[in-house]
């Protein structure tokens, strides 16, 4: 075990805290973007779906649509992190983002939270945390951050 870690007062993030944080950022997010997913949801069949598809406006729209979101997604944790070090869900927890370093850069907020734009990529990154001695994600030991928990 790391001797700083033992000496400092704030202890890594407990695992229930993190989820109910993350489900939290989840739904403020989804409030946020729901404008932008708005699509025709008066198909009756998936072929009726699949051919409104075949036109390029439609394709540009949702393709657009996507991406808008996956970017203002990827942003509101990278932002927030950096900036407060801690997400709207994080807040209501008392936990925060730390570096392993002395300051924590824009660099690793981005890069701990690449993992959240697909949902597998997630999986696999909150799987390592069970096989690891660390309480992180593999994006956090990459990134060399910590979520802690602070009172």
């Amino acid at each position: 075990m790391d001797i700083k870690r033992l000496l400092r007062k704030e202890q890594p993030a407990p695992l229930w805290k993190r989820v109910l944080a993350y489900v939290i950022d989840a739904l403020i997010l989804a409030l946020i973007l729901a404008p932008l997913a708005s699509f025709d949801t008066s198909y009756t069949s998936f072929s009726d779906l699949f051919n409104s598809f075949k036109t390029t406006t439609y394709t540009f729209q949702f393709f657009f649509s996507v991406c808008l979101i996956l970017i203002l997604s990827l942003a509101y944790w990278t932002v927030l992190e950096y900036r407060f070090q801690q997400t709207l869900g994080k807040y209501f927890f008392h936990l925060k983002i730390v570096s392993e370093q002395k300051h924590l850069r824009f660099s690793q907020c981005l890069l701990r939270n690449i993992s959240k734009l697909s949902s597998l990529l997630l999986l696999a990154d909150v799987l390592y945390m069970f096989f690891s001695h660390t309480s992180q994600r593999y994006s956090e030991t990459l990134a060399h951050t910590e979520v802690i928990s602070y009172v």
